[in-house]
């Protein structure tokens, strides 16, 4: 009978099939292994391939046993753990990388590590990565188990399988020695002096870089298995090939269309000195074995197309066949605004050319006039089958420093891709060092070519060392500019701070306001004592935090950037700071870091359009100074005080000085912080190497239906959640077609510390609390004709820090 591997798939066809794809993942990417590896050089390369291709081969042998082939017959029956497959698998593909390895006399400790990582590979492939000291572990269970299994697999069709699979390899494997291996237990031994001894001892006096290095390597192997056989599940031969966009004629053609070779403003025109001398400078210094670089330049001068015209011409530079350009955005309201820059630039809606993805994306996956189904959209999408890629923070960074499987299934196509991580400075400086060793680490070993975009360019890498910046003379572009000066007013009292911001409104009527404060609830209470004291009538109050649902912070935003004959006053948190494209006439700032201050300075007088240099009037809140440490570390608040303390004015000519001045104070503060990722990476310790960008807090989530369609996304959700005739699988895939917008009724609300939920008039629905369109809670404040009454989700502010 012939042996199966899903139903009514052959398991021979199944093994064929995913070790091409894996296989092919693989050569298509170009890669510099050469590993200093205990005192001898070895170029492994060529030889990541083989393993790779071992790794897929044999991933599900361990389905041939009796037991596998009784229960993929007989799904509906209670069957015991011996249908389990992955053990086995993972052992054989050990046994046969071991040897594969040492007749091609790679060294003795390498050739065992990189055997381990295939196991570690196979072993896991449908379960979570554990520290690979733990992985070579076996149960005594399992121990006792592995005879039978190896026993009840027919000798004569497991010698074919593994003959034909090894086909095109000089490599003779007899399963009689296997099962001996297996019944002796020769396993146990091997992977006890691993641990032990090498792993224990003799490893940790290898290199870091080379440590770092065998990680990627191990993550490499994992995700080209991971990816491999989903795609073979899932896809089936469907796939569509990623289509090349020539990114460098697709600007030029928009630059075309929307007049920027004819500049009017001077600000226009020095767009495109940044533009063109930038291009031409990378075309000077370019390396191929440089790999990080930078673009550095002021608000408002067009980073996000000069530094994908860059990517694109490096790109062409390198000149792999396989090379993505891959964006990431720290917030996914970003992503949404530039994405529809990047689409006008292609002129498409084509998912294989552009793509967009975040918790909140659309799943649909289109190339041409195919649109994928749920499950196919889904794994397209997550693993980045696409020529340009625009995506988070978050996504790139738990692909490179966690080992979450459904992440990493994405890693291996990120070999030769140019890596864009604009507004590179909201990385916590914790991560710094890190991010700088791994970077280095990807480039020489991957390569992959980071650009790292900002206004305020932190010191993570050494400049002219580490990293290269490709617009030339730089500073200049910061000294050319006087839109905005920064007035140190120090210490205050939360009564005053309030007095002068509407002092200030009142003597000022014609000038736009922006407050941008650190939390929530001084938000809030400069919201209501403001509105009380000044002219409502005649002036527009718009009230920002992310305690309004994101469907009204959109609206509120497109109102703010409308003319009007009325004064503006804007009162926010620091959600306004990177990507919201506002320009006011003064800024009120809480005290905050250096880079903060920047950015809010960089939503006055954006375009330099207003009649005078606009005011930054930055504050330190006496009253309120614990919970902006909370928000910031009072590290950052301190440093940036240092570097203020001998300023009453600076202007903006000069603000390169305190970002230079700051991020230097900020790198040594980095170079003195544990940095337990990057320790986990170096010990193999998988089940450590667990990033976080957003801090892990309890929060409940409240839908607020705001209007009739916000009812009816409601009462979609409620159905879908209703049928209990559907899978998870199934549930989820029916949601995915509402979520976008279901969760544009949506805000997250932190549970105090000092209480087990937040505050609210009704019973939590289907894992939500409701604010309902006929019965609206009074937890939840919205006016739907005057948007100065919409605070959003009313708690109590003596309860809840942020």
């Amino acid at each position: 009978m012939e042996l199966l591997s899903h139903p009514n798939k052959p398991l021979l066809i199944h093994l064929t099939e995913v070790a091409h794809v894996a296989v092919d993942s693989i050569k298509r990417k170009q890669l510099n292994l050469l590993m200093d590896f205990d005192e001898k050089e070895t170029d492994i390369s060529e030889l990541i391939t083989d393993l790779v291709y071992f790794s897929a081969a044999f991933h599900d042998l361990g389905k041939a046993t009796s037991f596998f082939q009784h229960y993929i017959l007989n799904l509906d029956e209670v069957h015991d753990k011996r249908k389990s497959h992955a053990l086995l698998s993972a052992l054989f593909v050990y046994f046969v990388s071991e040897k594969f390895l040492k007749a091609n006399n790679v060294e003795s400790n390498l050739a065992q590590l990189l055997s381990i990582f295939t196991f570690s590979a196979v072993k896991r492939h449908h379960g979570k990565l554990d520290n690979l000291g733990n992985e070579v572990f076996i149960e005594p269970e399992w121990r006792e188990l592995l005879p039978e299994l190896v026993e009840s697999i027919n000798n004569e069709d497991i010698q074919n399988l593994i003959s034909l699979l090894l086909n095109d390899y000089h490599l003779k494997i007899e399963w009689s020695e296997f099962i001996q291996f297996i019944k002796e237990q020769t396993y146990d031994n091997i992977f006890g002096d691993f641990s032990l001894d090498f792993l224990s001892d003799t490893y940790q006096d290898i290199k870091a870089e080379t440590r770092i290095s065998l990680f990627y390597i191990h993550q490499l192997i994992y995700s080209a298995l991971l990816f491999a056989d989903k795609n073979e599940v899932i896809i089936a031969g469907n796939s569509q090939p990623v289509k090349q966009s020539g990114v460098i004629d697709k600007i030029a053609e928009f630059r075309v269309r929307n007049n920027f070779n004819q500049p009017k403003a001077e600000i226009d025109q020095l767009k495109n000195e940044a533009f063109y001398s930038s291009a031409e400078h990378l075309q000077k210094v370019f390396n191929k074995n440089q790999h990080i670089y930078s673009v550095t330049l002021p608000t408002g001068l067009g980073k996000t197309i000069t530094a994908y015209n860059l990517a694109d011409i490096m790109r062409n530079l390198v000149d792999f066949d396989d090379s993505k350009i891959i964006i990431n955005i720290p917030f996914t309201s970003i992503i949404d605004q530039n994405f529809e820059v990047y689409s006008k630039i292609l002129e498409t809606t084509d998912t294989n050319v552009l793509l967009k993805h975040h918790h909140l994306a659309e799943p649909v996956y289109k190339a041409t006039e195919n649109v994928a189904d749920f499950y196919q959209s889904k794994f397209l999408i997550e693993t980045w089958q696409s020529d340009t890629v625009v995506t988070t923070f978050v996504q790139l960074l738990e692909t490179l420093l966690a080992s979450d499987k459904a992440k990493l299934m994405k890693f291996v196509h990120l070999a030769n891709s140019v890596i864009l991580l604009d507004e590179i400075q909201t990385i916590p400086y914790e991560y710094w060092e890190t991010i700088r060793k791994t970077f280095k680490i990807l480039g020489e070993k991957f390569n992959i070519y980071f650009i790292l975009i900002s206004a305020t360019q932190p010191l993570i890498f050494t400049p002219n060392e580490d990293i290269i910046e490709l617009v030339p003379d730089y500073k200049k572009y910061f000294h050319f500019f006087n839109r905005t000066k920064l007035i140190i007013k120090g210490k205050i009292s939360f009564d005053d701070f309030e007095t002068e911001i509407v002092d200030y409104v009142n003597n000022n009527p014609t000038k736009d306001v922006l407050v941008i404060v650190n939390t929530k609830k001084v938000a809030r209470e400069t919201f209501e004592f403001v509105c009380g004291e000044i002219d409502t009538e005649n002036i527009e109050t718009y009230f920002l935090t992310t305690f309004i649902t994101p469907y009204e912070r959109k609206n509120i935003i497109k109102r703010i950037k409308q003319k009007s004959d009325k004064q503006k006053i804007i009162i926010s948190t620091q959600l306004v700071e990177a990507g919201v494209d506002i320009s006011v006439d003064t800024v009120f700032r809480q005290l905050s870091p250096i880079d903060s201050i920047i950015q809010a300075a960089g939503r006055a007088n954006r375009y330099n359009e207003k009649p005078e240099i606009a005011e930054v009037f930055v504050y330190d809140i006496e009253e309120y100074r614990k919970s902006s440490n909370y928000v910031y570390g009072n590290d950052l608040l301190i440093k940036t005080e240092n570097v203020l303390k001998d300023f009453q004015i600076v202007e903006e000519k000069d603000y390169i000085l305190l970002i230079e001045k700051y991020f230097t104070e900020v790198r040594k503060q980095s170079d003195n912080t544990s940095q337990p990722i990057l320790k986990a990476i170096k010990n193999l310790d998988f089940a450590l190497v667990d990033f976080e960008l957003i801090e892990n807090r309890k929060m409940e989530s409240v839908y607020v239906q705001l209007n009739e369609r916000a009812k009816v996304i409601w009462d979609k959700y409620v159905e879908i959640c209703s049928k209990k005739e559907l899978k998870p699988w199934e549930r989820k895939a029916e949601f995915s077609s509402i979520k976008s917008e279901f969760y544009d009724f949506v805000i997250n609300v932190p549970i105090p510390f000092d209480s087990i939920q937040i505050d609210f008039d009704s019973e939590k629905q289907f894992n939500f609390y409701v604010s309902q369109l006929e019965y609206p809670s009074v937890y939840y404040s919205f006016e739907k004709d005057d948007v100065s009454k919409n605070i959003g989700y009313n708690f109590k502010i003596e309860s809840l820090l942020l």
